[in-house]
């Protein structure tokens, strides 16, 4: 009896850590140059701009495709955003209107054509112990 009551008091805990994977492939590539760099946000502010991922990941390319897998992610909900970083400079590059010269993508392929991406319309959830899996295709103005 006494070692059951410490298998479940073992249990517990470990039940409420149980994590999820994220698994991200990237397509519509124009190049294998450069890196992937596929960021997790779990807020609005941050997937504006105004504050740091969550999580950064960086990927080759391969066959104008790359993947990106998040692991150990707790429930909650999170969008992604994508920059193919063709020069590896680890940055956004845009030119002197501000219009992007590189590849860019979020979670629910929600591109505005104007505008950035916003958390809202690419927000996804994930569960506890469960895997998600996207596919997110860039969009290259220039």
């Amino acid at each position: 009896m006494k070692s059951l009551f410490i298998l479940l008091l073992l249990a517990v805990p470990l039940a409420s850590f149980s994590q999820a994977k994220i698994t991200v492939q990237v397509t519509d590539f124009n190049n294998n140059n450069g890196l992937c760099l596929v960021c997790l946000f779990d807020n609005a502010k941050g997937f504006a701009g105004k504050g740091t991922p969550l999580r950064i990941l960086r990927t080759t390319i391969s066959n104008k495709t790359a993947t990106a897998v998040f692991d150990n992610i707790p429930a909650g909900v999170y969008a992604i955003s994508v920059i193919h970083d063709a020069n590896s400079n680890n940055r956004f590059d845009t030119n002197f209107m501000g219009i992007p010269t590189e590849g860019y993508g979020a979670s629910k392929n929600k591109l505005p054509f104007a505008a950035a991406p916003r958390f809202d319309e690419n927000k996804f959830a994930v569960g506890t112990a469960t895997d998600t899996s996207l596919v997110i295709r860039l969009r290259y103005l220039l």
